[in-house]
């Protein structure tokens, strides 16, 4: 009786077949598998977007303080944080973490309140979120840091379009970046968790603007700069290689988490997905067009005018 059976070189064939087929559809799948983190993480900001609106409806038509001293003088009786302040608005806490993020969020500094978000009853720990991938633009939520910080809380009225200012942005994969100069201080140093970001530049020539330094504001300083695509590339790449000097606060942020660009919340609750660069266009500037928490500082671009 006569048996079919594959010849050696028609295995080969199929093997070779599959072996093409599973090298064009592995991509396909992990590309899959990020465009759904990347939607959770949306749908995260969305819901962050949400619960900052909440509160400040519930206070004033204000939106939160990046942070503040318990003790309003400073870090040593740790820090109340915007995530600890819309907390009650919040329905899950994995809200504060994208899936994306390799490190599944940055730790606080100082050991998280068990009440945080509420009257802060243990003095010497952090009321924020305990991990916490996401960040926020200080043009909006200014580092009042203490009574004396000249940094001032933000009306809903005073943005001027916001629909296209950014009010969340997702935090660095790298601890060092967030940290920094903080990387020098000691070898026992913790995560800067509390940090807010901001977009601008104390000079044309890419010198760091903190946004809370009495120095920074008025009548010493009329105007900042907008950071631009080249300062900010070698600010994220520099924090990452050689953490510790001192570069422009945006290095906080990771811009290219999900497919080459980042989820960004805007100051009227929605988010979307955009590539940084497009987030720094002079010409559609999305970090603010002034420096609101800073009495509205103007910020210019590369040539001196307004950016807009």
């Amino acid at each position: 009786m006569k048996r079919n059976a594959f010849t050696l070189i028609e295995l080969l064939v199929v093997i070779a077949i599959i072996a093409i087929l599973a090298a064009i559809l592995f991509p396909v799948f992990a590309q899959a598998r990020e465009k759904a983190r990347q939607s959770s993480c949306l749908s995260n900001m969305k819901q962050l977007g949400t619960a900052v609106m909440m509160y400040a409806q519930d206070h004033d038509e204000t939106y939160p303080q990046a942070y503040w001293y318990k003790n309003n003088a400073g870090d040593l009786n740790g820090y109340v944080q915007w995530s600890g302040m819309i907390r009650p608005y919040v329905k899950s806490e994995q809200v504060y973490v994208c899936p994306s993020d390799a490190g599944r969020g940055l730790v606080p500094t100082n050991p998280p309140d068990p009440a945080y978000g509420t009257t802060p009853t243990t003095p010497a720990l952090d009321s924020q979120a305990p991990r916490l991938s996401y960040t926020v633009n200080a043009a909006l939520l200014p580092r009042k840091r203490r009574s004396v910080d000249p940094a001032n809380v933000v009306a809903l009225g005073a943005v001027d379009a916001p629909a296209s200012t950014i009010l969340v942005a997702e935090f660095s994969n790298s601890p060092s970046c967030v940290n920094d100069t903080s990387n020098q201080q000691s070898t026992g140093f913790k995560n800067k968790s509390h940090r807010s970001v901001n977009a601008v530049m104390a000079s044309a020539g890419g010198a760091k603007w903190r946004g809370e330094d009495p120095r920074e504001f008025p009548p010493t300083t009329t105007a900042v700069y907008a950071v631009t695509p080249a300062i900010a590339a070698a600010a994220f790449a520099g924090c990452r290689t050689a953490p510790g000097p001192d570069y422009v606060q945006i290095a906080y942020i990771q811009p290219d988490r999900h497919t080459g660009g980042a989820n960004y919340t805007f100051a009227d609750g929605h988010a979307q997905w955009r590539r940084f660069e497009q987030t720094v266009d002079a010409n559609d500037f999305l970090w603010g067009k002034r420096m609101y928490s800073a009495g509205g500082l103007a910020i210019l671009d590369s040539k001196g005018y307004p950016v807009r």
